[in-house]
């Protein structure tokens, strides 16, 4: 949108169109709310299944894994490291399923999820339940 002013330049101002396009252009993942993601994963163990993209954090609901033999499931972050053990059930079985609460397993851009056994499984398969939100929204999730 133009505007003359009297001393004679020519402003151009952006409509409200414009504007909301140059928004959700820029700042299009934080304008929302809370993103609930679903993300399957399969691999030789122990397996990093994902990680936030760097600028969002994540809150990680729940992770299922199917073993090729019995296994105890643990899930760590950053490396299978004892020091980075998040979840571990003790049973041995072929399927597992750990769950958090809101806020006990969170993961900020990049720091990746590793799932892993115990005994004589070496391939899984299974999914991840995440609630995402922008870094600086943390209190959303």
């Amino acid at each position: 949108m133009k505007f003359r002013i009297k001393a004679g330049a020519e402003v151009d101002f952006l409509t409200k169109d414009e504007l909301n396009q140059v928004l959700t252009d820029q700042l299009g993942p934080w304008r929302g709310g809370v993103r609930y993601k679903r993300i399957p994963y399969s691999g030789t163990l122990p397996m990093t299944v994902d990680a936030p993209e760097s600028g969002f954090v994540w809150s990680v609901k729940l992770i299922s894994a199917a073993f090729d033999a019995r296994s105890t499931l643990r899930v760590f972050t950053q490396t299978p490291d004892p020091s980075s053990l998040v979840g571990h059930e003790r049973t041995e079985d072929t399927q597992h399923v750990a769950r958090w609460t809101d806020n006990q397993l969170i993961l900020f851009g990049t720091q990746p999820l590793i799932v892993a056994g115990s005994g004589e499984a070496a391939h899984v398969a299974g999914l991840m339940y995440v609630a995402e939100v922008p870094v600086g929204r943390e209190w959303q999730l």
